[in-house]
């Protein structure tokens, strides 16, 4: 119960990965943002491992220069992600989709938060139990996790072939903003010691 409502909450929570998401539904199309959706299959192996091995031991400043490089990161995928004016909206080599997504997740300190505070624990407990027990936290996790984003993935996808040009292009460059709002917050948060 515990693994399915967590995963289910961060699948849900906004964040950096979902306006990058959103950002690749509206431009891309339902294929590309649902291989960034599948981001954290990718890139939550190192606060998983990490987190389990180190989790109360990490000091405050690792999880500060997290925030500000991620920070960084996403302030420059959002520049990246703004449509050219001649660009036709066509698909890209598939893992470039899942390198955006992995680096946006990886990058976010949001997930390091979570499995260093409350995942790790969990886990922690569940493996205790057996290894059973433990692989199948992580699949009800995961499952909840991923699915929410595949959804939001393919409901925006299958959106964008109903929106005009105009109104897609303004919908990217909105993402994008959103996007770089989340970096910008993620840097001075990290600067400021509040992430």
């Amino acid at each position: 119960m515990a693994a399915a409502a967590l995963g289910l909450a961060a699948g849900i929570s906004p964040g950096p990965l979902h306006s990058l998401i959103l950002a690749t539904a509206l431009r891309k199309g339902v294929r590309p943002a649902m291989r960034v959706a599948v981001a954290p299959l990718l890139s939550d192996v190192a606060p998983v491992g990490l987190s389990l091995l180190v989790a109360v031991t990490m000091p405050a400043w690792v999880l500060r220069g997290l925030a500000v490089a991620g920070g960084l990161a996403l302030v420059v995928m959002a520049i990246r992600s703004l449509p050219a004016p001649e660009e036709s909206a066509g698909e890209e080599s598939p893992g470039g989709d899942y390198l955006k997504g992995a680096a946006a997740n990886l990058l976010n300190p949001n997930p390091w938060i979570f499995w260093l505070g409350a995942g790790a624990p969990l886990l922690s407990s569940a493996f205790g139990r057996g290894v059973g027990t433990g692989i199948a936290w992580l699949l009800v996790f995961y499952v909840g996790l991923v699915g929410v984003k595949l959804g939001l993935a393919i409901a925006v996808g299958r959106s964008r072939e109903r929106l005009g040009p105009m109104a897609m292009r303004w919908s990217v460059v909105g993402s994008a903003v959103l996007l770089a709002g989340v970096g910008a917050w993620l840097f001075v948060g990290g600067i400021a010691g509040t992430i």
